[in-house]
């Protein structure tokens, strides 16, 4: 972007908030990477799409493009700001659109790991179909990684994930938040503490999720932390087989309590661990564009029916 198309300098325009405009041709540079696009995507000018980046750089202090093969290649910087700017424009298009409710002609094609789709995306989904009875669901149900990548590549409008590996093309929408626990029969002698450190497992039976999960990654290191070996007796993919096998008395599981919480045991109990990492749940979006109306609403109503729990946490 050529210097001399700023319209105000550094010094001015520091701790201005950007414009409503800046964004948009922010948001159109980032999709099409020639300014000659941008500006017929958004009915203006060329020169008008480049003064609108040229003074959000200015108000940022760096540059949001690179030229590259005739091109604008969008910074990090930029493509945050552009992931970011993206939930704006998804509740402006909600207060663009007329509240007829959804057209039942489309379905709203999700993408999920088993035990959440059992556990908490079922009774969302009844609940959010009650609501909006023209509304038609289609769930794919397999890996996390499998989830960020049908959102990323368009097979999949929305997605919901409580691992998140890296995967390009996809922004996270955080609206669960728990720290690891035990999961452990009612009688077991540690039972009776508010607590566990990863001392008190040494020597018990383990029941631990396969090493493709961060959260045994954690667990082993802390094991190694404290020159011990985990006793695992048995790995799993999902924390619902893990649950099965503590209630049938085979040891003691790590993971995450959300969302097995909500369809508590009475034989068994939660305990913390002493475990310094955070489990979170998201709502997977596309990282460009907007979701379309019917995706919109299902994202925000799960964001919106967050359970009340001593385990877990919703996140504004």
């Amino acid at each position: 972007m050529n210097r001399k198309e700023y319209v105000s300098d550094r010094a001015e325009d520091a701790g201005v908030r950007p414009s409503l405009r800046e964004i948009e041709a922010l948001r159109a540079m980032v999709a099409s990477g020639k300014t000659t696009q941008a500006a017929r995507a958004l009915g203006t000018s060329q020169p008008s799409v480049s003064r609108a980046i040229a003074s959000l750089e200015a108000r940022l202090g760096e540059p949001l493009f690179t030229r590259r093969n005739g091109r604008l290649t969008p910074t990090a910087e930029a493509l945050t700001l552009e992931a970011r700017a993206a939930v704006i424009f998804d509740l402006l298009d909600q207060f663009a659109a007329p509240r007829t409710g959804i057209d039942g002609a489309t379905a709203i094609r999700i993408a999920t790991p088993p035990t959440l789709a059992n556990l908490f995306l079922a009774p969302i989904l009844a609940r959010f179909i009650t609501r909006e009875p023209g509304a038609r669901v289609h769930v794919e149900i397999g890996k996390s990684t499998d989830c960020l990548a049908a959102v990323a590549e368009g097979s999949a409008d929305l997605g919901l994930v409580d691992q998140m590996p890296s995967q390009d093309g996809v922004r996270l929408e955080i609206f669960r938040r728990a720290r690891p626990h035990a999961l452990l029969p009612r009688r077991h002698r540690l039972a009776s503490r508010a607590e566990l450190s990863i001392g008190d497992l040494v020597g018990e039976r383990i029941l631990a999720l396969s090493r493709r999960f961060p959260l045994r990654t954690k667990l082993d290191a802390a094991f190694a932390a404290q020159r011990a070996e985990p006793l695992i007796v048995a790995e799993a993919t999902t924390s619902v087989f893990l649950a099965e096998m503590v209630q049938a008395g085979l040891g003691i599981a790590v993971l995450n309590p959300f969302p097995l919480e909500l369809r508590p045991d009475k034989a068994l109990v939660f305990r913390p661990l002493d475990l310094k990492m955070s489990l979170d749940t998201a709502v997977v979006v596309p990282a460009r564009g907007s979701l379309a109306p019917a995706a919109r609403a299902l994202a925000n109503f799960i964001r919106a029916e967050q359970p009340a729990s001593p385990y877990s946490t919703p996140v504004e």
